[in-house]
């Protein structure tokens, strides 16, 4: 049974005797959202600016436990610190009139993702976009020094925010991890803590909620953001075929599944679903048991995400909406029937003083459930989760190695089944060393290319081997290796594509995935791109080079712009450009009024909507010269060729 002390009742009532008072003299406090063991959450009104918040308030009888108070402080100092549209930022911290610490935090009014998982899975667009911003968010935290530690649906709320019904808003920072070298929170931290940066958690703590937690997390290692990753992964899964990853007998098994058990195909877990095999791949590196072999950071993994939608034909988003004024306020929701809610777990409930049930947390060496406990008052299922966290790590290896140790067994069995080519049963006359494969069987089945998409680039290889004149088998390649981030293979890849179908040179999704790498400046890599854009891509590698060329501003876009450029001067590279490429070059390098005039027959037949840009601007009669007051070009007015030009091009259909 509980203690009178720490009775759910006892604390709703404390709670709820808070409702009509005022904290620190501008927080009037107007209704109980919710409480875990370590605090209460209410839905709060700033008095003089008339706006909502959400504020958490520990108990009292936890503000003398150094722990949580400790912990409590790093989340304002996390959430503080990380300013992006998709975090639910803290607006103020301190203490009450009785010595109560408080946290205020930005209003989110919406669904989690928990509750939009309720319904089955989500499409495959709706899913990507959610997991984009959620990292754009963790973009921002890591480049802050701060590791979230703890994703999970119930941490991440959808909003409707101008055209986006799923803008994300990523919570609770309870758990957060700053790193070592982070200027800002860090300091801030360490300076309350009298010069020391002190962790809250020792190496070797279990700290999160295991169905989210990346191997290295499960197993207590130094945790760093390849960990909050893995949880865009399985989140990622989850969304996609509305199920976990893994389905282990009991909890204690899930994190010995995180650290050994391969990784179904998400086809295998949903079987009525179709999963794009870039998507797969994405999701699958995410899911790398290796921390260093997933994607090296956010960014690298918003690329990806990218690059999956356009292999896909998916629109996953351009970025983050345009700001919009907030309310303040913690992790709120609005759901259809019940009105205004607070989210599930929140920070209060990731110590050993409480976690809900229906969503465990990790935190120290116990799990609480706050949400009910077993007749001798013990939190149900907490002992199998004990008696993980309090062995020694060799242990643990031993049992997360022996618990899955069959199905590591039959995949590996499949897949040396899968990647070694059929030597028997060929047609007569075939040896034992001979390949079986039959002057039909020219093209790879669908299933084992959607399959080798799925494990990723090292099963393309092997499958294009197999299948030497499968040109979808090389095309599949190079966007696998770009999904992976390996861009110096990808550029390899499409120079072996090119070898079995030059065609590809007029791909639009090759184009652009050449151009994109070109464009990021990594050195060979980029070097191997202008080249494929300067020859073997023709009029559609002068027409990725003007893209470029007209790139936005900055120093590293200047040089690019300069880049491009330079490579249009070439001969050899101008001999490619189409007509209306090389009218709009022609154009733009003519300087005087003559030479510009010299071109308008040639801007009337051949122009595209990309010349429009450059003679649109000439119908101005001032704006011109030293005065700025100058008509500069009054020889194109004459004669209408100018308005002749212009009529025609707009008449045709814009460039693609």
């Amino acid at each position: 049974m509980s203690s009178p002390e720490t009775s759910p009742d006892r604390k709703t009532a404390e709670g709820l005797e808070r409702i009509g008072m005022v904290i620190s003299g501008r927080y009037l406090i107007r209704e109980l959202l919710g409480e875990g063991g370590m605090g209460s959450v209410y839905l709060a009104e700033h008095t003089h600016m008339k706006k909502r918040v959400a504020l958490k308030l520990l108990h009292p009888e936890m503000t003398d436990n150094a722990e949580v108070s400790a912990r409590f402080e790093r989340e304002a100092m996390a959430s503080a610190h990380i300013e992006h549209p998709n975090v639910a930022a803290a607006t103020d911290f301190g203490k009450t009139e009785d010595g109560t610490f408080y946290l205020v935090l930005e209003y989110v009014e919406g669904t989690d993702l928990r509750e939009a998982l309720a319904d089955g899975p989500l499409s495959v667009t709706r899913a990507l976009r959610i997991a984009r911003q959620m990292a754009l968010a963790l973009e921002r935290a890591h480049e802050t020094g701060i590791v979230h530690r703890d994703l999970k649906p119930e941490n991440v709320m959808l909003v409707k925010r101008d055209n986006e019904p799923d803008f994300v808003k990523v919570l609770d920072f309870g758990i957060a991890k700053v790193l070592e070298g982070a200027a800002s929170a860090s300091a801030e931290i360490a300076k309350r803590n009298g010069g020391v940066n002190q962790p809250l958690t020792r190496l070797g703590t279990i700290l999160g909620t295991p169905e989210y937690m990346a191997p290295e997390q499960a197993l207590g290692e130094a945790v760093t953001p390849a960990a909050d990753l893995y949880a865009v992964g399985v989140l990622l899964y989850e969304m996609l075929t509305g199920k976990h990853p893994f389905d282990p007998p009991d909890r204690m098994a899930m994190l010995s599944f995180h650290i050994v058990a391969p990784v179904p195909l998400m086809q295998d877990r949903a079987p009525d679903l179709e999963i794009p095999a870039m998507v797969e791949a994405v999701v699958r590196c995410l899911l790398e048991k290796v921390s260093t072999k997933r994607y090296p950071n956010a960014r690298a993994l918003i690329e990806a995400i990218d690059a999956a939608g356009a292999a896909s034909g998916i629109d996953v988003g351009s970025g983050v909406p345009s700001a919009v004024p907030s309310q303040a306020g913690g992790q709120l929701t609005t759901s259809e029937q019940g009105g205004p809610g607070f989210s599930g777990p929140d920070a209060f409930a990731k110590t050993t003083f409480g976690v809900p049930a229906d969503s465990p947390t990790l935190s120290g060496p116990t799990l609480a459930a706050s949400g009910g406990s077993n007749a001798d008052g013990a939190p149900r299922e907490s002992r199998f989760i004990q008696l993980l966290s309090r062995q020694p790590r060799h242990l643990l290896f031993a049992a997360a190695a022996g618990i899955p140790l069959l199905l590591v067994i039959i995949v590996v069995v499949l897949l040396l089944a899968f990647r070694k080519p059929k030597t028997d049963g060929g047609p007569p006359g075939a040896g034992k060393g001979e390949s079986a494969q039959t002057p039909k069987d020219k093209t790879a089945p669908p299933e084992r290319v959607k399959t080798a998409v799925a494990l990723g680039p090292e099963a393309l290889e092997a499958l294009a081997k197999e299948f030497p004149e499968d040109a979808s088998i090389p095309r599949k390649l190079v966007t696998a290796y770009q999904v992976h981030g390996k861009s110096t293979e990808a550029i390899r890849a499409v120079r072996a594509l090119l070898v079995v179908d030059p065609s590809a040179a007029n791909d639009e999704e090759i184009v652009v995935l050449v151009t994109t790498i070109a464009a990021k400046g990594q050195g060979e890599a980029d070097d191997d791109a202008f080249a494929l854009l300067e020859g073997p891509f023709g009029e559609r590698g002068v027409d990725a080079l003007i893209e470029l060329t007209a790139r936005g501003p900055g120093k590293e876009i200047r040089d690019l712009r300069a880049r491009a450029a330079k490579s249009l001067a070439k001969p050899e590279v101008r001999a490619h450009a189409s007509p209306a490429a090389s009218v709009l070059l022609d154009f733009k390098a003519a300087v005087s009024c003559g030479a510009k005039k010299e071109l308008m027959t040639r801007a009337k037949d051949n122009g595209d909507a990309r010349l429009l840009a450059s003679l649109k601007p000439l119908k101005a009669t001032r704006g011109c010269g030293v005065f700025r007051g100058t008509d500069c070009w009054p020889c194109l007015r004459r004669e209408g060729g100018l308005d002749e030009a212009i009529a025609a091009i707009e008449g045709r259909a814009p460039a693609k």
